[in-house]
């Protein structure tokens, strides 16, 4: 993507899609329809975008946070009623300029951001690791279809940030966790924030494997 560009996008209530996610899609609003047509005939590009309410207006009643995800078709299946279901890869985050409300399908303007190095430490192994592990514990319960989520994270151990990114995509389901993953342009911020969210996920999942939760049990 170049330093700005013009995409179309999807603008959906609560919901936040990172890079490195496998986003499924239905598509079946006739304006969504003509830009999935056009999508599939060009770069095969388009943003989803969470809704920010605090910015809703009888002017807007349709707007987008300040950041986006820009993702790529990578599977589609046409339905004779003319619905589509659509699988999206996120590709990078953009900061979101402004948005066209040209017809017949909304656009953004976005720029590309610009991420902080990754420090080659032990603590970014370490974090790195951590942060594995407690994905594969998670995973381990759903048998195939997690050990092939596994070895799509695994893949991305030599880039860090984009590691946070497809493991909060597909493992945290907190909509301000995914957010604030979005937002942060340090990948090194990144893996400690999906990783500690990762383990107070295993926690609760725990509490909940025990029948109860910290007020019922009584936690202290």
């Amino acid at each position: 993507m170049a330093a700005t560009a013009v995409v179309p996008v999807m603008t959906l209530g609560e919901c936040v899609f990172l890079p490195q996610q496998l986003l499924p899609l239905r598509i079946f609003e006739p304006r969504y329809r003509r830009m999935l047509k056009e999508a599939l005939e060009g770069e095969r590009l388009f943003a989803v975008s969470q809704l920010d309410a605090d910015l809703l207006s009888p002017q807007d009643d349709e707007p987008p946070c300040p950041f986006t995800c820009v993702g790529r078709i990578v599977g589609h299946v046409a339905h004779p009623d003319g619905t589509s279901h659509v699988m999206l890869e996120g590709v990078r985050r953009a900061k979101v300029l402004r948005k066209q409300r040209r017809t017949p399908y909304p656009r953004l303007e976005v720029a590309a951001v610009i991420e902080d190095d990754v420090p080659d430490t032990p603590a970014v192994t370490r974090e790195v690791a951590r942060l594995l592990a407690a994905s594969e514990r998670l995973l381990s319960p759903l048998g195939a279809d997690g050990v092939t989520l596994m070895e799509r994270f695994r893949g991305l151990t030599n880039r860090p940030g984009s590691l946070a990114d497809a493991i909060a995509g597909h493992l945290v389901g907190d909509t301000r966790i995914r957010r604030s993953v979005l937002e942060c342009l340090s990948p090194e911020a990144r893996l400690r924030k999906v990783a500690d969210e990762l383990v107070k996920i295993e926690a609760m999942n725990e509490i909940g494997r025990q029948g109860g939760d910290e007020n019922t049990r009584g936690l202290n």
